[in-house]
């Protein structure tokens, strides 16, 4: 099974392989931001830390939301916030093999 590690945390989990990384955290009794769960409101949005080829394309949804976060980011941030970073949605990102994220907030 995948190992699931949050960045800066001791706390490491076992997850389903191919199974939705909000979905199986929260099994485990550890609560990510969210909101809407289905792609669209970009709250449960993450920085990939490692592992990011261990985890499915973004289907359209995620990729359409991702976009408008990095814009927001941009505006928000500055550009260096966004380049070189892997960002992908929790309720979204399906797990293939070990994975490390942050949340961001």
């Amino acid at each position: 099974m995948p190992r699931v590690s949050i960045d800066g945390t001791e706390k490491v989990f076992e997850v389903k392989e191919g199974g939705i990384l909000y979905d199986s955290l929260s099994d485990q009794g550890e609560e990510l931001p969210h909101g809407c769960l289905s792609g669209s409101c970009g709250a449960c949005r993450i920085e990939v830390v490692s592992g990011k080829e261990n985890l499915q394309p973004a289907g359209v949804i995620e990729s359409n939301t991702l976009e408008s976060l990095r814009g927001e980011f941009t505006e928000k941030r500055g550009k260096d916030f966004v380049e070189g970073k892997t960002i992908r949605l929790a309720c979204r990102a399906k797990v293939n093999g070990e994975v490390c994220f942050k949340p961001i907030k």
